[in-house]
C-alpha cells in the first residue's frame, strides 16, 4: 500500500507565494518610480540603478525567504512528520500525548476521541521552553508568527514541530496515528 502511506494528510509551505512576489512588486515600483522621475531624458542607467541598489537587499530577502521554507515546511504522511530536513517516524510519536494536545486545542477533535480523552492528566497550561524538546527543521528558532507544537516521542524525548495551523497539524497527527494503531 505504497499510494495511502504517502498520502499527505497534512502540509505547510512557510513561505507563500505572496511574501515570494513582495519583493520584486517593490522593486518594479522602485524602477518605474525612477523612470516616471527621470521622464523627458530616460536613459539605460534609469532601470539599471535602482536594480543595483537594491539587489544586495533583494538577494539577502529572498536567501531568507528561502531559508523560512527550507527549515520550517511541514508535511505529514501516514509514515513520517518530515519538518524541514527532519524526519521522525509517525511510530515514533505517543499517541497518548498528541490526543492530549488535541483534547486542548479544539472541542471538536476532543469530541472525536470520545470518552477516553477525559480521563487523561493535563500538563500545566505553560510549558517551559526546555520541557519543548529540539526545534524539528534544522532551524535556530521559529519564525515569527509560527506556534510550537511540541510532541512527546515514544523514547523519552521531545521535539518542537513549527506550524500556523495547530489545529490542523493535530488532527493530522490524529489520522496517522489512529491509520498507524490500526495497521
Amino acid at each position: 500500500m505504497p499510494a495511502a502511506e504517502s498520502e499527505v494528510l497534512y502540509a505547510r509551505k512557510a513561505v507563500s507565494r505572496r511574501a515570494w512576489a513582495i519583493p520584486f512588486a517593490l522593486l518594479a515600483v522602485l524602477v518605474v518610480a525612477m523612470v516616471i522621475a527621470d521622464l523627458p531624458d530616460v536613459r539605460g542607467i534609469t532601470v539599471i540603478a535602482p536594480v543595483a541598489a537594491a539587489s544586495p537587499i533583494l538577494v539577502i530577502w529572498l536567501l531568507t525567504l528561502w531559508s523560512i521554507n527550507r527549515y520550517g515546511a511541514v508535511t505529514l504522511t501516514r509514515d513520517t512528520l518530515r519538518v524541514g530536513r527532519d524526519r521522525v517516524p509517525v511510530a515514533d510519536i505517543e499517541p497518548q500525548w498528541v490526543r492530549m494536545l488535541a483534547t486542548r486545542a479544539d472541542p471538536a477533535l476532543a469530541q472525536r476521541l470520545g470518552a477516553s480523552a477525559s480521563t487523561l492528566q493535563l500538563p500545566g497550561s505553560r510549558q517551559a521552553d526546555r520541557d519543548r524538546g529540539r526545534l524539528l527543521g534544522g532551524a535556530y528558532g521559529a519564525t515569527v508568527g509560527d506556534d510550537l507544537v511540541t510532541l512527546e516521542l515514544r523514547h523519552d524525548q521531545r521535539v518542537s514541530v513549527p506550524t500556523r495551523d495547530r489545529r490542523g497539524l493535530l488532527a493530522g497527527l490524529l489520522t496517522a496515528l489512529d491509520g498507524a494503531d490500526a495497521g
